[in-house]
């Protein structure tokens, strides 16, 4: 196999666990782009009242990504909306504050999803 800018063997980047309830696989491109596998398993809480009791400072994410759901569901809240996603959903989240999101897990099952992650 050559060696190439654009191939990023999955064994070169193994699953790691980001917290207790996230876990990546990150590859860093040379162009400017980190691309990513991620599993999230669910809150052991429900979902709704964990959010309610969430600090509104906390875990908001300004950084832009391109996301492609392959199992499970997500919900990502926004200052004026929240959208849910399932298996083969695509969402695109531009950068910025205007854009700022927290992601949570929509029942019992992990959500494994595939993103971009840009400036």
């Amino acid at each position: 196999m050559s060696d190439s800018p654009y191939h990023f063997p999955a064994a070169a980047h193994p699953l790691q666990a980001a917290t207790d309830k996230l876990r990546v696989r990150e590859a860093v491109s040379p162009f400017g782009i980190t691309l990513r596998y991620q599993e999230r398993a669910p809150d052991p809480h429900d979902a709704a009242e964990a959010e309610a009791a969430r600090p509104a400072a906390e875990h908001w994410c300004e950084t832009g990504h391109s996301i492609f759901i392959l199992a499970g569901r997500i919900r990502y809240t926004f200052d004026d909306h929240v959208v849910e996603a399932g298996p083969g959903d695509m969402l695109h989240i531009p950068a910025g504050r205007a854009h700022r999101h927290r992601p949570s897990v929509v029942g019992n099952e992990v959500v494994r999803y595939v993103l971009t992650e840009f400036g």
